[in-house]
C-alpha cells in the first residue's frame, strides 16, 4: 500500500476499511533509553543552542498484526520509520535548521485509517498515544535537555499531542519553555483555560502557542483539525486580526489573512488550480470528502522561512 507522497505529512489512503480495528490489551512500552527510539540526524546536542522537541504528524496509513488484522496504532516497522524520517528531516532542514538542537521520538501514532475511519476507536486509543509521547518527553528532560530552554513543535496529530504535552509540563519545565508551534491544529476555549496554554499575540511573546490551519475558503475547513478553533496566528505577519500579508511559495504569490470568525487562515493564490489538482490526484481526499479548498497539506510547507525566523526571534532575541 502506498503510504506517503513526500512531502505530504497526511498519508495517502486508497480506501478506508469498514472493519473494526484490533487493539492489544497493552502496547509494548517504548524503551526510551534505546538509540533507535529517537530520530538521529547525526548532530550532537550543543550547549549554546535551544532545543526543539518535535512530534511528527500522521505518517502511517494503516497497521496490522502478524495475522493481517488491522490495528489502531502504528507498529513502528521499517516502513513506518522511513516515512516519519522524511518529515523529521524536512522540519529540521527547512524550519529549525542549524540554529537549534533537534530531538524527536518515534511513537506509536494513530493510523490515518483509525483517525478518519474509526473516530470512536481513535478517541479511546488517543490517551495512550499522548501518554507515550509524554513519557518520551520525560526521558528527554532527564537525559538530554540539561536545563536548556526548549521549543515544543508538532504538526497535525503531533499538534494535537501538543495540548496534552503542555498540560504535562512541570512548573520548572514550563519556566524554560520558549514557545509551542502547533502547526495544522487548533486551540479551543477549553484548551486556553489551562495555565500552561496561552495563544500567541505577537511575534516575540514567549511561553505561548502559535496555532493555525490554512484553507482557500471557509468551505475548506477540515473539522478534524480545525473545529472549535478559538484563536489563529498569521505566521507571515504575526497578526491575529484580519490584516493580510503576502508570501511566495514555489513561484506562486499568495495572500494570507486570518478569518477572525472561523479562526483559520484564508489563503488566496494566483495558481489555485495547482493545489486543487494535487488534491484531486491524491486518493486520501476523495476517500474522506475533504474539500478541494482545504490546505492542510501545505501548513508545513507554505511558511517554513517565516517559522524559522520567528523561532530564532523567540529563542534568542529577548
Amino acid at each position: 500500500m502506498r503510504r506517503m507522497l513526500f512531502p505530504c505529512w497526511v498519508v495517502l489512503l486508497v480506501g478506508l476499511s469498514a472493519c473494526s480495528l484490533n487493539k492489544p490489551k497493552k502496547w509494548n512500552e517504548t524503551p526510551w533509553d534505546a538509540a533507535d527510539a529517537w530520530y538521529a540526524d547525526g548532530d550532537s546536542m550543543a550547549v549554546g543552542k535551544a532545543d526543539v522537541f518535535y512530534v511528527v504528524s500522521t505518517n502511517v496509513a494503516r497497521a496490522s498484526d502478524d495475522r493481517g488484522n488491522p490495528l489502531v496504532r502504528a507498529t513502528l516497522n521499517a516502513d513506518d520509520r522511513k516515512y516519519m524520517d522524511l518529515e523529521f528531516a524536512f522540519v529540521k532542514r527547512h524550519i529549525f535548521r542549524d540554529d537549534f538542537n533537534f530531538i524527536a521520538p518515534y511513537y506509536h501514532q494513530l493510523t490515518f485509517e483509525t483517525l478518519c475511519g474509526h473516530p470512536s476507536e481513535a478517541a479511546a486509543a488517543y490517551p495512550d498515544v499522548a501518554a507515550e509521547v509524554c513519557k518520551a518527553f520525560d526521558h528527554y528532560m532527564a537525559h538530554h535537555n540539561n536545563g536548556r530552554p526548549f521549543i515544543l513543535a508538532g504538526f497535525s496529530q503531533g499538534g494535537m499531542i501538543m495540548v496534552d504535552l503542555l498540560k504535562h509540563l512541570t512548573e520548572e519545565q514550563y519556566s524554560r519553555l520558549i514557545a509551542t508551534y502547533m502547526i495544522g491544529y487548533r486551540l479551543t476555549d477549553t484548551d486556553l483555560r489551562h495555565p500552561h496554554i496561552h495563544a500567541a499575540q505577537a511575534d516575540s511573546d514567549r511561553q505561548v502557542v502559535v496555532s493555525f490551519n490554512s484553507v482557500a475558503s471557509k468551505a475548506g475547513v477540515w473539522s478534524l483539525v480545525a473545529a472549535d478553533a478559538a484563536t489563529c496566528m498569521n505566521p507571515v505577519n504575526w497578526h491575529t486580526d484580519s490584516t493580510p500579508a503576502q508570501f511566495v511559495y514555489q513561484g506562486d504569490t499568495c495572500t494570507v489573512r486570518v478569518d477572525t470568525l472561523g479562526q483559520v487562515l484564508i489563503v488566496t493564490s494566483q495558481h489555485k488550480e495547482r493545489y486543487e489538482q494535487w488534491m484531486q490526484d491524491n486518493p486520501l481526499y476523495s476517500s474522506t470528502n475533504i474539500s478541494l479548498d482545504n490546505l492542510h497539506h501545505w501548513d508545513l510547507l507554505f511558511y517554513t522561512d517565516q517559522l524559522h525566523h520567528n523561532a530564532v526571534i523567540r529563542a534568542y532575541n529577548h
